[in-house]
């Protein structure tokens, strides 16, 4: 997928516009590592790429998840998954779009 601006991760707002969610940090870490690692969400291929849509409970599990294992995963990937549940707060919908840019 082409940049829409800083490399990392957006959510789709309802219109359709990404929003900024996380930039990378250093690290070796990617959105699909949430399906691997927490086994939350779901990998969805969708046009300029790979979707993670992520229900409200799910967003809930992973604040926890990234709370509880946060010395046990790179810090990037902590972070990112700490900013995407943030982000959520700002967001409706009962799940939540997010894509990366590499």
């Amino acid at each position: 997928m082409t940049a829409v601006g800083p490399v990392g991760i957006y959510a789709r707002l309802p219109n359709g516009e990404p929003f900024l969610v996380h930039a990378y940090l250093d690290g070796d870490y990617a959105l699909a590592d949430v399906v691997g690692y927490f086994k939350l969400g779901r990998l969805e291929n969708q046009p300029g790429g790979a979707t993670l849509i992520l229900t409200r409970k799910e967003l809930r599990d992973l604040r926890n998840f990234a709370d509880a294992y946060s010395f046990d995963y790179d810090p990037g990937f902590i972070e990112m998954c700490l900013d995407i549940y943030r982000a959520s707060a700002e967001l409706p919908g009962a799940s939540i779009d997010f894509f990366e840019t590499q």
